[in-house]
């Protein structure tokens, strides 16, 4: 039997491994609370990632799609907290929370004016003459705000709260008025408001949070004497260079755990290995608008993710994360492996693993295989230890006949740069992917169905870059196009669109967006497709033809060789995006496509077309 990990409140962590001596805070006369949870963060930052969301109001939210997850971090905002403003109780809330809940409290600062004169984005308040006249109304304001602040963060101090305190956010965005003055004015602001509380206020509760956009904006880092973690607001996460990838070159000798202190999208856990963050926030409404729940439900559920429940002591049942299969052999289930292995208790060890669905018993092991029939299966497993306590937590695998769309050949108008989202994700299953396009009007998204089918319902997935006005069309050869759907006026923000009682007939099928409802483009995570077989011309196969990516003498060759003598056939070269990058057509018999030169390096679908029939071919041009 295994020992797992163990994970707890920041003071009962340090009451088990008696002492916190190792943890270390820029604040020499850090409290133990402060101290305790420092330990814990460095104790799980490499392994896991913790997870957090911005404003409570969303709690419910996030334990009803999760089935009882909750976020470890919450985060609270001192807007609110200045003379002008009327007040704010986010400090017992606060309290509350770590004291009652065993969670960890994170706070930002939306700092209006200090001279009452605009918001935090306006720029009225003129920090660096505020700061070169220390006797000036608008010094004295300012003073005056962050001790209103301080005398909050007292509180929580005399509850023997922790608090990540992240103070300033997004200055090198220069969108926030202590931004908008510059490097020197924000740094000098930071550094006099970490001495002010520090110093004048003997706060010693608190974790200093620095946000830096890495190389993408100016960097105006503090300094490594002021700043216990850093951290990016929304990253991004793929391409060529990446937020982690910025750090590691600004700030990897330093000795800071980086976070992610506001997203949009959850975390992927599957990007940990390589950019092991040390918790996300998501933002307010975001963690609706940017997520589908069955993403959330995943993500909360998955073992790499620290949730409220394991601040606490007692067994952590980890039944693994959600899923949804495909039956793609149509004999009306799939099996999968269940795996609670990674449960884990605090004081002894896992002893019995108990697992049912609809109260029946399905097994007694760690680690099984299990066939689950078409529908949504919510799996329990409760775990025992050797104490005899019991902890419990869910899984729900979701078995669907897969959409006639699914990993079908699409092409799309542009794609958004550099930031992943591929038209392959569009049609790829996973709630958790999406397509995006270029920021203009108008967009389109086509879909190859490789077969001709009559089309009966369309479900499209927004994500809050959704389309205002939009059609569905068909076609039978990707050219001309007819319309079955017009979609008019549709509600902003993240949806799902499901169109059904269409009458329409074909091998393609395309989203042709006129208008967004944002500023962005068009993206949507899956564009699914039901209906039933028409008559159809069917798929070439592959006796009908053979493609030979050939390298001769530096020329970049694909050789067609084909079984029957055609009077033409006509070929396109995909990438990954959907683009086409090249196209033509050639006598039939045997052939050779001289790629272009400016078709660069790389993975790509080689669609050939003859008689109304398809053959595509995954082909690597270098």
């Amino acid at each position: 039997m295994m020992r797992k990990t163990i994970i707890l409140t920041s003071l009962a962590l340090a009451l088990i491994f008696g002492s916190v001596s190792k943890a270390q805070l820029v604040n020499p006369d850090a409290t133990f609370e402060a101290l305790a949870l420092k330990h814990f963060i460095d104790s799980v930052y490499g392994q896991k990632i913790i997870s957090g969301q911005c404003d409570d109001k969303y709690l419910n939210y996030i334990e009803t799609v999760t089935g009882g997850k909750a976020p470890a971090i919450m985060g609270y905002d001192f807007n609110g907290i200045c003379p002008s403003q009327g007040g704010n109780n986010d400090a017992d809330k606060a309290i509350r929370w770590v004291k009652d809940r065993k969670g960890i409290a994170q706070f930002q600062w939306h700092w209006i004016s200090p001279n009452a004169d605009g918001d935090w984005s306006s720029g009225n308040f003129k920090l660096a003459q505020a700061l070169a006249d220390t006797n000036s109304d608008s010094y004295r304001n300012m003073i005056r705000d962050i001790d209103l602040v301080s005398a909050a963060l007292k509180k929580m101090q005399d509850s023997l709260v922790p608090v990540l305190w992240r103070p300033l956010h997004e200055a090198e965005g220069a969108w926030f008025w202590w931004g908008m003055a510059g490097k020197d004015a924000c740094i000098s602001l930071y550094r006099l408001m970490y001495d002010r509380m520090v110093n004048h206020h003997g706060l010693n509760n608190l974790i200093w949070i620095w946000n830096s956009y890495g190389t993408d904006k100016p960097n105006w880092y503090p300094g490594d004497d002021v700043v216990d973690i850093i951290a990016w607001d929304y990253p991004r996460y793929t391409g060529n260079n990446t937020s982690w990838t910025q750090y590691q070159q600004l700030f990897a000798n330093n000795g800071k755990p980086f976070g992610i202190g506001e997203d949009g999208r959850l975390t992927d856990p599957e990007i940990l290995d390589e950019q092991p963050w040390l918790y996300f926030l998501t933002w307010a409404y975001m963690i609706e608008d940017n997520n589908t729940p069955e993403w959330i439900n995943q993500v909360y559920n998955d073992p790499r993710v620290i949730t409220l429940d394991d601040m606490v002591p007692g067994p952590k049942a980890k039944p693994g994360f959600s899923r949804k299969l495909f039956d793609l052999d149509d004999n009306g289930f799939e099996t999968t492996t269940l795996n609670g292995s990674s449960s884990y208790t605090n004081n002894g060890d896992i002893t019995a693993y108990l697992w049912t669905l609809n109260g029946q018993t399905i097994s007694q092991q760690a680690v099984f295989d299990h066939s689950f029939g078409i529908g949504i299966h919510s799996v329990t497993l409760t775990v025992t230890s050797s104490t005899g306590e019991t902890g419990s937590g869910n899984v729900v695998i979701t078995v669907r006949k897969p959409s006639l769309s699914l990993s079908k050949p699409v092409q799309v108008s542009s794609t958004e740069n550099n930031f992943g989202n591929v038209a392959a994700h569009g049609v790829d299953g996973d709630a958790s992917t999406r397509w995006s396009s270029q920021y203009a009007d108008p967009q389109w998204y086509s879909i190859d169905l490789k077969n001709t089918f009559y089309i009966s319902q369309v479900i499209i997935l927004w994500e809050v870059a959704s389309a205002k006005d939009y059609k569905i069309q068909v076609s039978d050869d990707g050219i001309n196009w007819n319309s079955i759907a017009d979609k008019i006026n549709m509600a902003a923000g993240a949806r799902k669109d499901t169109i059904s009682n269409l009458n329409g007939t074909g091998r393609y099928i395309r989203m042709h967006g006129s208008q967004r409802n944002t500023s962005y483009g068009y993206s949507f995570y899956e564009f699914e497709v039901h209906g039933s077989p028409a008559n159809s011309t069917g798929e070439a196969t592959d006796e009908d033809f053979r493609v030979l990516p050939l390298q001769e003498h530096g020329n970049r060759l694909i050789r067609i060789s084909s079984k029957n003598n055609f009077d033409s056939i006509t070929y396109k070269l995909i990438n990954s995006c959907g683009a086409c990058l090249q196209h033509g057509k050639m006598p039939g018999n045997e052939n050779e496509i001289r790629v272009n030169p400016a078709v660069p390096d790389g993975f790509y679908l080689l669609q050939l077309a003859i008689n109304g029939r398809i053959h595509t071919e995954k082909i690597i041009i270098n």
